[in-house]
């Protein structure tokens, strides 16, 4: 910006000398053809000159803007099975429903760095289904005429990195989850203050968030707190310790009840990698504690285990993962439902894990939902990989087989079976100009007898365009 404007500024001044500098040159030729006291410029000082210049206009783009621009834009063409479909009525929908969309997704993130160690974030976000209102306010947004107000702001928050330390705190709407459990318990955004830093050899991490303000003059507000420390014994070995906790002083369903409950989680997970392969393991555990009396009194836990190996431009993993049925009296041996929905989202799957590329249609985790969060427990296990190929063609993959625990626990209403089904998933792609990816991905999924004694398949294809910037 500032070049331009000396740029304007030298033209103009340029342009108010010009008419008289040329009368002045025609008028007295004699002295134009004078030596001016100096010899024509050697090659050396028109390349000192030339360094010079150089040096000037670096300076001025290091000071033309503190404020920086990325994200990406998504178009995807979807046709999908509906995916509350595969259980038939008892999930709202008839069992041969299926549906077809076009949608995109435009998230725009400014940072601005004000110096080394204070940055300004806003990180906004436009959903737009074709021919639907999607996200925006107003009486046309996607459909014709298209206008609206359609931008939703996900982040805003101011980041402080401690000066001389490597601690930094943020404050605001900011992203934030857990990551190590499967996003079991949060994976959203959240207005709250966070903190990052070391001490020792141990990493700590955590937070207090404002997850509803209720009366500002009453106790009736739901918080989320959370601190992890993680630990680097050696390079190829890690483990860390987490705490959590959702205090629901409001009687709104938050935590999966409408009862003030509080939910306290205590997880802890290794990382080990020998010999070109990648281990590691977690297992969470969730106690809730009724404020009022122990009617919604219960705990639960997670385990977590993966295997994966890395070689030239390709990756495979495997993981299991094992939740116990809930066989309480009052149902509350379970997780509660997270609102935000991104469980199981690494294994390359659509209907019964995350469609990690999620816009506006089915966001899948079908095993989590239908089975975890209403009682059943879960187990699966699941293969998942990833294949760099010639002129930037790509593959991932993924293939799932899961079950519920317990068909017929004590506090759930007794499925047809065990089998949930098996998903197998495929992505194939092409980079272009190191900005943009054309894909298309697909998954299957072969529903079993917990969905019926003839369950109608379900399926998932997306073409999609993804341009990061």
């Amino acid at each position: 910006m500032k070049i331009k404007i000396k740029e304007f500024q030298v033209s103009k001044i340029f342009k108010s000398i010009s008419a008289p500098l040329a009368i002045a040159l025609v008028a007295t030729p004699a002295l134009a053809a004078e030596p001016v006291g100096r010899a024509s410029p050697t090659l050396e000082d028109l390349k000192v000159e030339i360094n010079q210049l150089t040096a000037e206009v670096e300076e001025l783009k290091k000071g033309d803007s503190p404020f920086t621009v990325n994200g990406y834009y998504r178009l995807q063409a979807t046709s999908e099975t509906q995916n509350l479909a595969a259980r038939g009525e008892e999930f709202g929908a008839p069992s041969d429903s299926s549906n077809a969309f076009v949608d995109q997704r435009l998230r725009a993130k400014i940072t601005g760095d004000l110096n080394d160690n204070v940055s300004l974030v806003w990180y906004g976000e436009l959903d737009s289904p074709w021919g639907e209102k999607g996200s925006c306010q107003g009486d046309n947004c996607g459909k014709l005429s298209a206008d609206g107000v359609g931008v939703e702001t996900k982040n805003v928050y101011a980041e402080l990195k401690v000066p001389n330390s490597d601690w930094k705190v943020r404050a605001g709407v900011q992203g934030y989850g857990f990551g190590k459990y499967e996003s079991f318990v949060t994976n959203d955004d959240m207005n709250g203050v966070s903190f990052a830093g070391n001490v020792g050899m141990a990493t700590l991490t955590g937070g207090w968030f404002k997850w509803e303000e209720n009366d500002r003059d009453s106790a009736d507000d739901v918080d989320f707190y959370m601190l992890s420390a993680e630990l680097h014994p050696s390079e190829v070995f890690h483990y860390g310790l987490t705490g959590a906790q959702i205090s629901n002083s409001s009687q709104d369903a938050l935590n999966g009840t409408a009862a003030r409950t509080d939910d306290n989680y205590f997880g802890a997970y290794a990382d080990f990698t020998y010999n070109k392969m990648a281990y590691s393991g977690s297992v969470l555990y969730k106690k809730s504690s009724g404020r009022d009396s122990d009617a919604t009194d219960g705990d639960t836990y997670m385990l977590n285990l993966y295997a994966q190996r890395h070689w030239g431009n390709a990756s495979l993993k495997i993981h299991g993962i094992y939740i116990p049925a809930d066989d309480s009296s009052n149902g509350a041996d379970r997780f509660a439902a997270n609102q935000s929905g991104w469980e199981l989202n690494s294994s390359n799957l659509q209907i019964f894990g995350t469609d990690y590329y999620y816009n506006n249609g089915a966001q899948g985790a079908r095993s989590v939902k239908d089975a975890a969060y209403q009682g059943y427990g879960l187990m699966g296990l699941m293969v998942s990989g990833d294949q760099e190929l010639s002129n930037d063609y790509y593959l991932k993959y993924g293939t799932g087989y899961f079950r519920a625990a317990d068909d017929a626990p004590d506090s759930a209403a007794q499925a047809n079976g065990s089998t949930l089904g098996t998903e197998v998933a495929a992505q194939v792609g092409k980079k272009f100009a190191g900005v943009y990816d054309i894909s298309l991905r697909g998954s299957y999924g072969f529903m079993g007898d917990f969905y019926g004694d003839d369950p109608e398949d379900t399926y998932k294809v997306v073409a999609m365009v993804n341009i990061s910037y």
